[in-house]
């Protein structure tokens, strides 16, 4: 098993250097809101494959507190983004 979360790890880690080249090199403010939000979404899926791996999940309430953090984020960024752009 512990193969399979290598691999995991790694392509959760590429991933993470994807999501983070279209946070820097994004085109449009949603563009990067996109990014940033799949970028913590990867460090949430990630450290849920850390508490698989070492048979632990005392950070369950961590990892959920982090998820539902980074989705208000997004929503009321992408809300400020429609209200900002709606006035043009």
């Amino acid at each position: 098993m512990g193969v399979v979360f290598a691999i995991t790890f790694g392509l959760l880690c590429l991933a993470g250097l994807l999501s983070l080249g279209r946070l820097l090199l994004g085109r449009g403010t949603l563009d990067r809101i996109v990014a940033l939000d799949v970028f913590i979404t990867l460090i949430v899926a990630a450290t849920c494959v850390g508490m698989g791996m070492n048979e632990d999940g005392s950070n369950v309430a961590l990892a959920a507190a982090f998820a539902l953090l980074a989705f208000i984020g997004s929503v009321s960024a992408a809300r400020l983004v429609e209200k900002k752009e709606s006035h043009r």
